[in-house]
């Protein structure tokens, strides 16, 4: 139920922020957008961080290790100004290794 409730409001800040610019002459202040962003990508992170922690693979040794290190990866590649192609892409690399080496060594 929380997790709706977090969707939902996240989902309507999103939709505020797009339209009061239209129905307004005023922006929105940069502070506003900047703040709004940062919130939102924590969100998602959360969300992603919750999710892998549940994660489980039996064909993958020491899955949620794994995939902690890789959203890890793929978390900093973003927070440091990295495109979304390029920190999914750094993510992928680094499971593959690790999956990879695990499996090669179980």
């Amino acid at each position: 139920m929380n997790t709706w409730l977090a969707v939902l409001a996240i989902g309507l800040g999103s939709l505020a922020l797009r339209v009061l610019p239209l129905l307004t002459t005023r922006r929105l202040p940069e502070r506003l957008t900047v703040a709004a962003g940062a919130g939102g990508l924590g969100v998602l992170a959360g969300f992603t961080v919750r999710s892998v922690l549940e994660y489980a693979d039996p064909a993958t040794p020491y899955a949620v290790p794994v995939a902690v290190v890789v959203v890890g990866v793929g978390l900093a590649a973003a927070f440091r100004g990295s495109g979304v192609l390029t920190a999914t892409t750094a993510g992928l690399v680094v499971y593959v290794a690790l999956a990879g080496g695990l499996g090669a060594l179980a």
